[in-house]
């Protein structure tokens, strides 16, 4: 039976000086056999909603991907949205059914909250990407911020302290999900779709942080749910300090702090990853007439 998500999702795949993860994340879902993507949930984060929701149109009809999308919350105060009341209602009417890959800021899964105090308990499980565990040092001397739970740290807060099941791919943890330029020629062709459409990424990442690639953090949290047996499993306490999350910094709970378990899968195997990410990328092409 396949498992049925709804992904949350700041995609900016094909928009300069905006990250491609979340656009990965999702193709790569749409190539897994087990998974059904039911719809999509526009936030900010990457950037603007209204750039976020126009990109996710425009990728969608230029790759013919027929998913419904509903559009998001425009900031932490604007809680509001048909992607929140989407949120809501599809995990009532199916009450341990959806899963929820949030790969952008959270306030969509507060605003469903707010709409139904019993979101959190409807839904199977929530899978996001977001914190850091420490600082994330990407070359000597160059510290990447947090973005995705630092968004909206009382959304995030909200969703920590939730009874459903809460996985987060790290920053820490996906640093091995790391792809260069040259791997996806290989894979794929220099003049493939995948490479002219990322190839930006890498000059933006070279100039940023000296790094000669990137990682796909999004694709992490994605194949948490869709492909688990890549995962070391491992939990955390987490103390549930809306300070800390304003940094986004995910800190080891100390005795007495309030705290929440949460599930931190860390990545058995680099080499194997890409290689599923790599199938996955293919199956969804294949799929969608991509060349």
């Amino acid at each position: 039976m396949s498992k049925r998500v709804v992904m949350d999702f700041d995609n900016t795949l094909g928009v300069r000086g905006c990250d491609v993860d979340d656009g990965l994340a999702l193709l790569a879902l749409l190539g897994t056999d087990d998974v059904q993507v039911e719809a999509v949930c526009t936030c900010y984060g990457n950037s603007d909603i209204d750039t976020v929701t126009r990109n996710t149109e425009r990728m969608f009809a230029e790759l013919g991907i027929e998913i419904p999308i509903y559009r998001g919350c425009a900031g932490p105060d604007a809680p509001k949205s048909d992607a929140a009341q989407f949120l809501a209602e599809v995990a009532a009417a199916n009450p341990g059914e959806i899963s929820v890959l949030a790969t952008g800021s959270m306030t969509n899964l507060k605003g469903a909250a707010l709409i139904d105090e019993g979101f959190y308990a409807n839904v199977r499980e929530v899978a996001c990407m977001g914190g850091v565990t420490r600082s994330l040092v990407i070359t000597p001397g160059r510290i990447m911020d947090e973005l995705n739970f630092s968004c909206d740290a009382e959304a995030t807060l909200g969703l920590l302290a939730a009874p459903c099941p809460t996985t987060i791919a790290t920053a820490q943890n996906c640093l091995p999900a790391f792809f260069r330029r040259d791997d996806l020629a290989r894979e794929f062709g220099a003049e493939s779709w995948l490479c002219r459409t990322v190839d930006y990424w890498f000059g933006d990442m070279d100039a940023a942080y000296a790094w000669d690639g990137w990682t796909c953090w999004d694709l992490v949290a994605a194949f948490a749910v869709a492909r688990p047996h890549l995962f070391e499993q491992h939990t955390m306490e987490v103390t549930l300090n809306r300070r800390f999350l304003e940094a986004g910094y995910l800190e080891q709970a100390a005795e007495g702090a309030p705290t929440a378990t949460v599930s931190v899968p860390a990545i058995a195997d680099a080499d194997a990853f890409r290689a599923e990410a790599y199938e996955a990328w293919r199956a969804a092409f294949a799929r969608l007439g991509i060349l």
